[in-house]
């Protein structure tokens, strides 16, 4: 799906999924013509418009909001936060690395339903401001109810819901990691299912909106759950991997080095594309072999350095070295051990490795 940015907020962008348009009129369709002449009869239909794009709009700054509470918290804990998407079925902060303890976890599940239930309680103090009948009593209360409907539904403890992330942490330090995840997964495939055949009395029932609201979110649910489950084992098996064992040694070359040198020689005996370089002032740069090409061979390597701005230790596990290449959206990265530079590490011998582990069923 195609997405557009909208804002930074904090250091994370905030951006928009198209299929966001979708529930953004069916939520202002809804309001607009069943709940409001419902709740506000003497309103006339210009002005329900209006509050039905107003709620529409609000809802999903407090969809923001809830995300933000989990996004602030993994910040806290020295986690990349990406974005945060704006979508369908609400929203998802994207993080780059999964929380490494199970209290970690638990504080960062738990953030997005505290902050929907400070919400549910604003709204329903400034609802208490107005008039019972009025469109804003309306727009205040609504937006109270389902601050309060999203904090409970996303404490349910299925995972990947937040609940399912918080049972996830009550059971990690018991029974492993492993055996925790399993067990949430399981408790959220239930749900999944369950509201899917829901979904499906609905449709017998003849409510096609609910029931295929149902079924699309219940799908939507497993799926994620068994996404991220592999996430976690194969997170869980990388640990026991390091990176030395996995990068090219490669020898820096020096600023002077000739264009024609590192063609012919270099390049062919290292193989990787981004080669080490100690420039003229000592430090550290490195060169991308594909600045190389269609220059004169006898120009000194000097002119196309580039500051290394990602890297990682050799005694990373992998999992973490191929989360680093992710969130720096690189092939390859070198490998530093107290300012020295032992090698570089490609993005396709860990990808090797994942295809590995799957064709040996470990995963």
């Amino acid at each position: 799906m195609k997405t557009f940015k909208l804002t930074k907020i904090f250091g994370i962008d905030v951006k928009l999924d198209v299929s966001w348009f979708i529930i953004f009129f069916l939520l202002s369709y809804t309001f607009t013509f069943f709940y409001y002449p419902y709740c506000c009869p003497d309103t006339n239909l210009f002005i329900r418009i209006i509050f039905g794009v107003f709620f529409a709009i609000i809802w999903f700054l407090c969809i923001l909001l809830h995300e933000l509470g989990h996004s602030l918290i993994a910040k806290k804990f020295g986690f990349n936060v990406k974005e945060i998407i704006l979508f369908v079925f609400g929203g998802v902060s994207v993080i780059s690395h999964l929380p490494k303890k199970p209290y970690q976890e638990f504080l960062i599940a738990v953030a997005g339903p505290i902050i929907s239930f400070i919400l549910a309680i604003l709204f329903f103090l400034l609802s208490l401001l107005t008039t019972e009948g009025s469109i804003f009593y309306g727009l205040l209360s609504s937006l109270a109810v389902g601050n309060f409907i999203l904090g409970v539904f996303n404490l349910i403890p299925a995972f990947p819901l937040d609940g399912g992330r918080i049972l996830r942490a009550l059971f990690w330090n018991k029974f492993g990691e492993i055996k925790a995840t399993k067990f949430a997964l399981f408790a959220g495939k239930v749900f999944a299912y369950f509201m899917m055949i829901t979904g499906g009395y609905y449709l017998i029932k003849g409510e096609f909106l609910n029931g295929i609201w149902l079924i699309v979110l219940g799908y939507f649910i497993k799926k994620s759950a068994e996404n991220n489950y592999k996430h976690v084992i194969v997170k869980s098996l990388f640990e026991n991997y390091k990176t030395e064992q996995f990068m090219h040694v490669v020898k820096p070359l020096f600023y002077n080095t000739k264009v024609s040198d590192v063609i012919n020689y270099y390049f062919p005996f290292y193989k990787v594309k981004t080669l080490p370089v100690i420039g003229k002032d000592g430090k550290f740069y490195v060169i991308d072999i594909k600045d190389l090409y269609n220059v004169p061979e006898n120009l000194e390597i000097g002119k196309f350095l580039k500051h290394i701005k990602c890297f990682v230790s050799p005694y990373d596990d992998i999992f973490s070295t191929y989360e680093k290449l992710k969130d720096c959206n690189v092939e390859e990265i070198p490998v530093i051990y107290k300012n020295t530079l032992l090698g570089i590490i490609k993005r396709s011998v860990v990808e090797d490795k994942i295809k590995e582990l799957e064709r040996l069923k470990e995963i």
